[in-house]
């Protein structure tokens, strides 16, 4: 891989979510197509070497956005609202990343702060990187930086605590 320590595998949700739960989800189901979230890729960073240092920064995941012109708050420039949806969507995805294996647990957002750096505007791409900073028992903390895909512009950045929670609590069994 000419020198690199890792590689990005892609996430595929419908091995994540039931197909009654991508229907209703925000951003897989009424919020995706032309003008709107046009894409929404997730990729899991995999680390491939052996080396015992400690990276800064745990990257997690990398999400690939391209927005269209019809989530806008000001004109042309992208609605808060909307790209805390894309934060807490790609700070979930972690999750999965992170602890999958654990059947009996999901994650909730506990909190979420969002500080916003530069306008995005509509019809842009961008991209999403999630770091795990740590896990104490139930809580998962993440952060996260919404940039620019050359990483010039920082859109927003966010810090975040999820907790595990059972299953059976959360999930409304059909």
């Amino acid at each position: 891989m000419d020198g690199m320590d890792f590689y990005y595998l892609k996430m595929n949700p419908d091995d994540m979510f039931e197909p009654s739960t991508l229907d209703s989800h925000a951003i897989f189901g009424p919020l995706l197509g032309a003008n709107l979230i046009e894409r929404f890729n997730v990729y899991k960073r995999v680390n491939i070497s052996q080396s015992t240092e400690q990276p800064k920064r745990n990257e997690i995941a990398v999400v690939d956005i391209k927005l269209g012109t019809r989530l806008n708050g000001h004109s042309g420039v992208v609605h808060g609202g909307i790209i805390s949806l894309l934060l807490d969507t790609a700070l979930g995805f972690a999750y999965h990343i992170c602890l999958y294996e654990d059947k009996e647990n999901i994650a909730v957002t506990a909190n979420l702060k969002i500080d916003f750096r530069a306008p995005f505007r509509e019809g842009s791409e961008a991209v999403v990187r999630v770091y795990l900073d740590r896990i104490e028992g139930r809580k998962i903390f993440f952060s996260a930086v919404l940039e620019s895909k050359d990483g010039s512009v920082v859109y927003a950045e966010a810090t975040s605590l999820f907790i595990k929670v059972n299953r059976s609590k959360v999930v409304k069994n059909n």
